[in-house]
């Protein structure tokens, strides 16, 4: 089982084998004056979290499990266009290096064969009431690995042999290519073209509200394009995909 390590890796990447999780680590480093864009890479997190802060499972080496802080430019940032974005990017690089076409699930996660490959989380960092840093977590299941009993039919891996520090830098280098594109959605017609949930009959929870109908597509803000069982249109910014009827 080939590990993280920090050999070969850019000045601007730092490799931890055990974090409690690489979003606070990349806080930390980032108030502590690191200068951006950088990485902190991990083999292992034992306080990981995802949205809405669930725990994200991370067992010692089958993954990788990344953050990358980036500044933000002054004016309007459009989150959907990140995370949209982001996962485009991560997905292109898992097709050159691997051969595997995973599909992107709105808002935030790659499926492989009907499952959860990849985690995405977007996390904004405020100064003087301004946005001025995001945080991108990202966890990426490369081995299958045993798994706590609840997530046996949910999650799965990409099950290949890679080499992960070249994995993470080409991460890495294709997110700050891709960076400044993502506000001009430069990418939302490769998200549509792989997107997993696109004529789908799903359930949508916003809020405390829950929405079924069947998925239309992606929008130009990255949102989620649904026409509910009544027949009418919805264009959801936030909340999340609970069900869906394969």
């Amino acid at each position: 089982m080939q590990l993280l390590t920090q050999n070969n890796m850019p000045d601007n990447m730092t490799v931890f084998d055990v974090v409690d999780s690489t979003m606070i680590k990349g806080r930390e480093m980032l108030h502590a004056g690191m200068a951006r864009p950088f990485a902190v890479v991990a083999n292992q997190q034992t306080a990981g979290y995802g949205k809405f802060g669930r725990q994200f499972f991370s067992p010692r080496g089958s993954g990788v499990y990344m953050t990358f802080v980036f500044d933000v430019p002054a004016g309007e940032f459009d989150a959907g266009l990140l995370t949209t974005g982001v996962a485009s990017t991560i997905a292109r690089v898992i097709y050159t290096v691997t051969g595997i076409q995973v599909a992107l699930k709105w808002v935030n996660d790659l499926y492989y064969h009907d499952r959860k490959i990849a985690g995405i989380l977007a996390e904004g960092v405020m100064t003087a009431g301004q946005l001025t840093q995001v945080s991108i977590g990202v966890g990426l299941n490369i081995l299958s690995t045993v798994v706590p009993s609840e997530l046996r039919d949910k999650i799965g891996a990409l099950d290949v042999d890679v080499d992960k520090n070249m994995f993470v830098r080409q991460i890495f280098t294709a997110l700050q290519a891709d960076f400044a594109g993502y506000q001009q959605g430069a990418h939302l017609d490769y998200f549509q073209a792989h997107a997993y949930l696109t004529n789908r009959h799903v359930s949508a929870h916003v809020g405390k509200t829950v929405i079924q109908g069947k998925v239309a597509g992606i929008g130009t803000h990255g949102e989620l394009l649904l026409v509910d069982d009544d027949g009418v249109s919805h264009a959801l910014f936030s909340g999340e995909v609970a069900k869906i009827n394969l």
